[in-house]
């Protein structure tokens, strides 16, 4: 009770650090994008992020400001409350010590504590989806098919999907909670299960609706179309779980399946990590930085991988204490490393590889990449796209255009103008007559787009620039003046 006790107490101190924190990374796109929905009152968007993380963005903004202490206010608060359900999973799968030792290497992982101290969907899902896992359970443990338990799982799955639609990969982890095992495969023809089913569809339905109408700008923002790399993902996963704890993640699986686990009572986070994983370790790759829906497996691997260290009868208990020790201690250090250096580290996700991207290169460049830039170099970006603008006559004559939606709500934050920086995807038809400052990261650049560029009476270059952080460049704009938009006649 007294190890308990010491946990909940470091739980906190841990909260307060992340939230000291907070201030010191600038927005990531998705978390500008959030502020962009609040700002202009799309609040029922499913652009990129699913409506539940501007209204949680919001709330926070209410209590903190505007700044990013505000937006992501109850980010460690949602990664305390993650902790608690996971604590409480094992606990009631396993017993206490299992359930606390889940909670420590939870919190030591890089990928979790990059998650709490950002507002995206995963960190939102690292709630979402273990307390799904638990009313499931609660439910499994009840004779009554219309318990209550059903009801709140089907509450937590379309609120998964809200977070992060489409949430395929929470739906196929419930699916296989029911389904690996024949003792609980009956309940997939129950009212319970058909309840989670129709919250989840409804939820769906109505973003495939939204992008429809929309013109699936998640198909045309190009995320879901970059071909899939071994090595850069591999090298992702090293990084997000850290080497070790995610060898020992692979080892405690392995058992899993040789001792059985799929067919017992304890068979639940086995089931709702494999589908969780699977998912992850093939569409992973294409999410955008910091937003790494990995964490959400990992919390049920750190429940596996707390269980196998801690009933398995190989070794002596010395060596046990000696592999714990090393495990958390090297995955802390990780996880400081990934939130305060500077230095160029890997991920694998989301970020410009050559304009012939190959294997080889792909390879090459997840050596060298920098993905956190993501979250660097966009309050100074705004300072001088401020003072071309200036230069150029100010806001009211002239709008912002940027290159693509991170770009644009980057922009449209850290300048604080009322007016919405415009991107491609935009309707300009509103702006006919007036000018515009293209604001663009490729270096290539020579105007605008061709279906853009064709739209305006005559464009410019007026200015590139380089952005810089401690030493590193981060950021490469080009800024074009688009004189006299012309909007198409249909």
């Amino acid at each position: 009770m007294q190890r308990q006790r010491f946990l909940f107490a470091a739980l906190g101190l841990l909260t307060l650090w992340r939230w000291a924190l907070l201030p010191t990374l600038e927005l990531a796109p998705e978390e500008a994008l959030a502020v962009f929905c609040i700002k202009h009152g799309q609040w029922g968007s499913f652009f990129e992020i699913g409506p539940l993380v501007p209204l949680v963005a919001r709330l926070g903004m209410l209590i903190g400001g505007a700044g990013e202490f505000g937006v992501r206010f109850f980010a460690p608060l949602l990664a305390l409350a993650a902790s608690l359900l996971i604590w409480r999973l094992a606990r009631e799968l396993f017993d206490e010590q299992i359930a606390g030792w889940a909670v420590v290497i939870v919190n030591v992982l890089p990928a979790f504590n990059l998650a709490a101290v950002t507002l995206t969907p995963a960190t939102i899902a690292c709630v979402i989806v273990p307390a799904a896992a638990l009313c499931v359970r609660r439910a499994l443990m009840k004779e009554d098919a219309k318990h209550r338990a059903w009801w709140a799982a089907g509450a937590c799955v379309a609120g998964a999907a809200l977070a992060q639609p489409p949430a395929f990969a929470t739906m196929a982890a419930v699916v296989c909670v029911l389904g690996l095992s024949k003792q609980l495969r009956h309940h997939l023809n129950s009212t319970g299960f058909r309840g989670i089913l129709a919250a989840w569809s409804v939820v769906v339905l109505a973003w495939l609706i939204w992008q429809g109408g929309h013109g699936w700008p998640a198909f045309a923002a190009g995320r879901w179309l970059p071909e899939w790399r071994l090595i850069p993902n591999l090298l992702r996963w090293i990084v997000l779980a850290s080497p070790l704890p995610l060898v020992l993640f692979a080892m405690s699986v392995r058992a899993g399946f040789t001792n059985g686990m799929l067919q017992t009572h304890r068979s639940l986070p086995m089931a709702m990590l494999l589908p969780l994983a699977g998912i992850d370790f093939f569409y992973g790759p294409h999410e955008i930085w910091p937003d790494t829906g990995g964490v959400v497996w990992m919390l049920f691997a750190a429940v596996l991988l707390a269980h196998r260290s801690t009933v398995a009868r190989t070794g002596v208990i010395e060596q046990k204490i000696s592999l714990r020790t090393i495990t958390i201690v090297l995955a802390a250090l990780q996880s400081a490393f990934l939130l305060q250096t500077d230095l160029p580290r890997t991920l694998g996700l989301t970020w410009s590889f050559s304009p012939k991207p190959s294997a080889e290169t792909d390879v090459a460049h997840a050596f060298t990449a920098d993905p956190s830039k993501t979250l660097r170099g966009w309050r100074e970006s705004a300072r001088v796209v401020s003072a071309v603008l200036e230069q150029a006559g100010g806001a009211g004559s002239w709008f912002v255009l940027a290159g693509d939606w991170p770009l644009a709500v980057e922009l449209d934050h850290y300048l604080g103008g009322t007016e919405p920086v415009q991107s491609p995807a935009s309707d300009l038809r509103s702006f006919a007559g007036r000018s515009a400052l293209f604001v663009t990261e490729d270096r290539d650049a020579k105007g605008l787009p061709d279906l853009l560029k064709n739209r305006f009476q005559h464009t410019e270059l007026l200015s590139v620039a380089r952005v810089m952080h401690a030493g590193n460049e981060v950021r490469w704009l080009k800024i074009f003046a688009c004189h006299d938009y012309r909007a198409p006649d249909f």
